[in-house]
């Protein structure tokens, strides 16, 4: 019975300890996507935070800080579209483009 047992456990070992065949090194592409951030537009109103530039997004209720300041600085006081993607640990966009809103 005993070696039985450690014939099994033997066998279970060495299934366990040796790498899948095929499996793909890389992650996968979907996978990679997931964790590149994508760009992304927002609508609202430039605003002068000291030295910095928030956009304020009255209808999401949301500010953002611009990490552009001499593309913000244009706008200020304006309704923007402003294209980047965020950083949401800091809440900061980095900002691709900034347009005027009609």
């Amino acid at each position: 019975m005993k070696k039985l047992v450690l014939s099994v456990a033997g066998a279970l070992l060495v299934l366990t300890a040796t790498p899948m065949i095929g499996r793909a090194a890389a992650p996968s592409t979907s996978m990679q996507q997931q964790s590149k951030p994508q760009s992304k537009t927002f609508s609202g109103t430039i605003m002068k935070n000291g030295d910095n530039y928030m956009l304020n997004d009255t209808a999401n209720k949301t500010s953002y800080m611009l990490d552009d300041v001499e593309k913000a600085s244009k706008y200020e006081g304006k309704k923007v579209k402003v294209t980047g993607i965020v950083d949401m640990a800091s809440n900061t966009i980095h900002v691709e483009t900034i347009q005027e809103a009609a």
